[in-house]
């Protein structure tokens, strides 16, 4: 079985009739570090699961890059304001490493839910947990120091200073690139 497929049998068991009808409407890719998957302005149609890599979620404000999310192996990257909505979307996606994808076109899962009520129910937890993910962020700025921030972004993606800029990393922590070094060093004693 592979990691897509173990990713969505976490949520609920597949039978193997489910696993092929879902494999058939997903493609797995290998995309080059620096690739956009998603520009802002456009209708997203797709969500992607990482097998490997690192994706971030990014937006323009005041001509400068924001960082709002990294998705990293084992976790879903997509533009839900715009994949639910139908409306084009405030976000970018990049992706900072070379990654293996396993990419689905939403389109393609509506006659997947109508033969596999399973899926449906796939589908609602797996957005369910993308909320709580959502919820845990908000709580992060909302109550944690950058520091805290920091600590809990590297139990989630231990390397990623090796793995990204360390500038989007101080832009999704809301700090700047010498507050980051500032914090690091204390990691580094």
């Amino acid at each position: 079985m592979n990691a897509f497929l173990r990713y969505l049998n976490s949520f609920t068991p597949l039978t193997g009739d489910v696993q092929e009808a879902i494999l058939r409407i997903t493609i797995r890719r290998e995309v080059k570090a620096g690739e956009l998957l998603f520009d802002q302005g456009n209708i997203c149609k797709e969500f992607h699961y990482l097998e490997s890599g690192i994706a971030r979620v990014f937006y323009y404000k005041d001509g400068k890059e924001v960082t709002a999310w990294f998705a990293s192996q084992g976790q879903i990257a997509s533009a839900i304001d715009s994949l639910f909505s139908g409306k084009p979307s405030f976000y970018n996606i990049q992706l900072t490493e070379d990654s293996i994808l396993w990419s689905l076109q939403f389109d393609k899962i509506e006659p997947v839910f109508e033969q596999f009520p399973v899926v449906e129910r796939l589908g609602r937890l797996m957005i369910t947990h993308n909320y709580l993910l959502l919820d845990e962020r908000m709580k992060l700025f909302a109550f944690c120091s950058a520091e805290e921030r920091y600590e809990k972004l590297l139990l989630q993606i231990p390397d990623i200073a090796q793995r990204t800029k360390l500038g989007y990393i101080a832009s999704y922590l809301g700090i700047s690139q010498e507050h980051l070094s500032r914090i690091r060093s204390t990691y580094k004693k």
